[in-house]
């Protein structure tokens, strides 16, 4: 698998495949939108204007000492990117949450290990780790919407490539929050569905 000059990485039908690199520019990308969006109705009752915002031109800000440009809104789609990188947190752990947004924010490596509690090295290790579960979750999702197969379908062929119908349901459905008795119950009455056709 070869990376091509836009940095995806592709796969031997010629798909794009997510790679950690990936993951964590769109997280970087995700900061920079949430940085220059602009909240309204943030600031307490009584104190709002009626006036326009003032935009200071460079021409005219010649006589200034300091002059906050402010950058120009979001467009749509960077919005809707910075929603899907923001979901794709959920499927990690809070302390693998935290490390992956302060690297995004571009925090130095030495605060980030302060805060976290965590060596270099560690921290490096569960930074990687984070991405590629992401992007790992990101390439199996784009597999199943692609093959068009449905959830038991996955799980079906799982289910019948391994033998082990826990693992088959894992890899189908999302078993987040799922306790391990609930799991392989789930799990069990699938594979005797699948046995009885």
């Amino acid at each position: 698998m070869g990376e091509d000059a836009g940095g995806d990485s592709m796969d031997k039908q010629g798909n794009s495949k997510w790679t950690p690199k990936m993951v964590s520019a769109r997280m970087e990308e995700a900061v920079r939108t949430l940085r220059t969006l602009r909240v309204s109705g943030l600031k307490p009752r009584g104190y709002v204007s009626s006036w326009p915002e003032v935009v200071i031109d460079l021409a005219n800000a010649s006589g200034q000492d300091e002059v906050k440009l402010r950058l120009d809104p979001p467009t749509p789609e960077a919005i809707t990117r910075m929603d899907e990188a923001l979901h794709w947190l959920c499927q990690l752990e809070p302390d693998q949450v935290r490390l992956v947004w302060m690297h995004a924010e571009g925090m130095p490596r030495k605060t980030i290990c302060a805060k976290v509690g965590m060596s270099r090295m560690m921290a490096w290790r569960v930074w990687m780790a984070s991405l590629m579960t992401i992007a790992s979750a990101i390439n199996v999702s784009k597999r199943s919407m692609q093959s068009n197969e449905s959830k038991e379908d996955v799980f079906r062929r799982e289910y019948l490539r391994t033998g082990n119908a826990t693992d088959a349901y894992r890899q189908a459905f999302s078993a987040k929050g799922l306790s391990d008795i609930a799991l392989r119950s789930r799990a069990c009455r699938l594979a005797k569905k699948i046995e009885s056709i």
